[in-house]
């Protein structure tokens, strides 16, 4: 048999990006796809440089809602697994760094999360445009 391979984050992007566009057309939203994106060295040095930021989130959401002044999504693909069943974060560097830079921009006024799946990242744009979280 076989098997299905799972979505790319940048699948999620996409229908989410489609989503917003029909949904919210006047919310200003930005994506950090140069994360994922093949460099040349060159590009990769300039990257660096100019976004010096690791754990930086996937999504930006430039709307304040009453209760924060902006929404950063950190959006995984439905399968990964990022906190265990004790609500601590699994250890891992890269998911651990993501989660710090998260609780700084929290601290500053946003709201910033980890969106597992394009439905669940949904949920948290829809709640947080209607000013529930």
């Amino acid at each position: 048999m076989k098997k299905i391979l799972s979505r790319r984050e940048s699948d999620i992007y996409q229908d989410i990006s489609h989503f917003m566009m029909i949904k919210y057309p006047d919310i200003i939203y930005r994506f950090d796809f140069a994360a994922g994106m093949k460099m040349t060295m060159n590009q990769a040095k300039n990257h660096k440089y100019l976004n010096p930021w690791s754990g930086y989130p996937d999504l930006f959401i430039a709307y304040p809602n009453g209760r924060h002044c902006g929404l950063f999504i950190e959006i995984k693909k439905k399968s990964v697994k990022v906190f265990k069943k004790d609500g601590s974060i699994y250890q891992d560097e890269h998911l651990e760094r993501q989660f710090e830079v998260l609780k700084q921009l929290s601290l500053l006024g946003y709201h910033a999360t980890f969106g597992i799946g394009m439905d669940h990242c949904i949920e948290i744009i829809d709640s947080y445009l209607r000013g529930e979280i």
